[in-house]
């Protein structure tokens, strides 16, 4: 299973900025219940456009 960190690269791959993420995360936090890390929750959830 992927790391916390490994996730956190791949938004960074995407090119999406930790402060965009968090920024993100804040708006749209995880469900209750989701049992991963909250950049696992961007990485698969937050589109491109919405770093923008």
């Amino acid at each position: 299973m992927p790391s916390k960190c490994e996730y956190f690269y791949q938004l960074q791959a995407r090119g999406i900025t930790a402060a965009a993420a968090k920024k993100w995360l804040k708006q749209n936090p995880p469900p209750r219940g989701w049992k991963h890390s909250a950049w696992r929750w961007a990485n698969e959830n937050m589109t491109t456009e919405a770093a923008q």
